[in-house]
Order: C-alpha cells, then structure tokens, then sequence
C-alpha cells in the first residue's frame, strides 16, 4: 500500500488527527517514529509548498537535498539528523525530536548545515590495523583512527570525509533518542560498569546507551 490511514501515523509526527484521509507512506530504511516522508516535511511541516503537485514539482526541479545529494522521490524517508537543504530559497533544516517526543524541522545556518552526525553502529577490524565502521545512517568509513561502538563521527557532506570523532565518555554533549528523557539534551557525568549517567536539567539520568548521540 503507498499510502497510509492518518488516524495510523506516528505519534511522533507533528501533523493534526484531523485532515485528509490518507498520507504518504514513507519507503523503507530508517527507524519508524524517528522518520517520516520527504514530502511531508515540506507540505505539512514546514509548509513550503501547498499541495502535493507543489510539493511533486518542487522535488522535480531539484531544488531539494538531503545530506547534500539531491533528492526527488516524496516518499524518500528523512531521519534523525539528517539535513535538508532548499536551494532557491538558500534555507537548511536539520530533523531532530524535541521534548514532546515529537519529530522537529529547524531550520539551520549554512556552516551547520555542511556536517553530519553520525552514530557508530558496528565496525570491523580489517588488516594492518584498519578499521570500518557503519553509521546510523548507512555510511560506511575505513579508517586507521580508534573508534568504539556508539562512538559519533561529524560527517563533512562536501567532501564526504569524516571530520571529527565524537568519543562516548564523560563530558561528552549528548542527544536523547529513546525512553523517558527522548528530545532531550545533556552531558555525560560518569560511565561505570556499562552504565552511563547523563546530566540533564540540573539531575543526573541513567540513560541507556542506544538511546545517546554524540553531538560534541
């Protein structure tokens, strides 16, 4: 089915109960409730077109990016982190959650909107000590630098090369993505016995450690 009921989205997804009937179904490959379709950032979230023919010509007269690459496809699913870019109107926004749970579209300056967050989510030891990783967001890097598992890297979306190593340890500015504290911000205190302590708003939170994103 392309489309979907609008009483079965995401409760994630800032978008009224009440309205048309059926939405655009998202194409698979990113996280259900931290995700939600191209088209319907630029309709209904940040409004810059008015219906779905603007919003299909839009995309057509490749006036939007994603990560830097030009994207045409509405149902094209945008993620956490992830940075659109609307050429004629020189704006970027980057996706995040914000404390209500609930998918944010900010906009951003040009010099933010040239690096990416990335999560590590795996890696593999190659030879001579070389190692590639995989990113939340389904890049894939080889590099000699010592990395862990839930580490970050800033991606630099010009050359595609990583620009800096965002290391999950104490001091270590962080985003919340899961549980209780989702939309959050704060920093790592302590991690001890495989147990992060983040502190936010004045109070330190065991988080777990899925649920964190480097954004030092």
């Amino acid at each position: 089915m392309s489309h979907l009921k609008r009483k079965s989205i995401e409760k994630s997804w800032p978008l009224p109960r009440k309205g048309t009937k059926y939405l655009l179904k998202q194409h698979p490959g990113k996280k259900a409730g931290l995700s939600m379709p191209l088209g319907i950032i630029l309709r209904d979230v940040i409004k810059l077109t008015s219906t779905r023919k603007e919003t299909k010509a839009l995309l057509h007269d490749k006036e939007v990016s994603v990560d830097g690459k030009i994207r045409t496809e509405e149902k094209f699913p945008i993620g956490m982190l992830d940075i659109i870019g609307i050429k004629k109107l020189n704006k970027n926004f980057i996706c995040s959650l914000n404390e209500n749970r609930k998918i944010s579209i900010e906009e951003i300056n040009e010099k933010d909107a040239g690096m990416k967050i990335c999560k590590i989510i795996g890696q593999t030891s190659l030879k001579k000590g070389i190692m590639q990783i995989n990113c939340s967001d389904g890049r894939n890097f080889i590099l000699k630098e010592k990395v862990n598992v839930n580490d970050s890297v800033a991606v630099d979306l010009k050359t595609g090369k990583i620009a800096k190593i965002i290391p999950m340890k104490s001091g270590t500015n962080v985003w919340i993505i899961g549980g209780a504290h989702a939309g959050e911000k704060g920093k790592i205190s302590e991690i001890k016995a495989g147990k992060i302590s983040v502190y936010i708003k004045n109070k330190n939170f065991e988080i777990q450690q899925k649920n964190l994103i480097g954004v030092n």
